[in-house]
């Protein structure tokens, strides 16, 4: 796998099946976020398209963060009530 700088900001830029390989990340992620305006998209072709390394690990670091704050359901058996 080949890591790509970009030549105006100098950071590294990887597609979304690179950056999710890379970070155990479904790559449907990573586009979903682009969509949502939450990253930055280089596209450089229609089948090129390219993103910010940095960008991916903070969304990343902040979703995980939120998951985790949020916790899970909880049990149908342990309800009050």
């Amino acid at each position: 796998m080949a890591v790509f700088i970009d030549p105006a900001t100098r950071k590294p830029i990887l597609t979304a099946d690179e950056a999710g390989e890379m970070l155990d990340i479904d790559p449907s992620n990573i586009r979903h976020w682009a969509r949502r305006g939450e990253l930055t998209k280089i596209v450089e072709s229609p089948r090129r398209v390219y993103y910010f390394l940095h960008e991916i690990k903070k969304r990343n670091k902040e979703a995980s963060a939120t998951k985790k704050k949020r916790g899970g359901r909880p049990r149908k058996g342990l309800q009050e009530g």
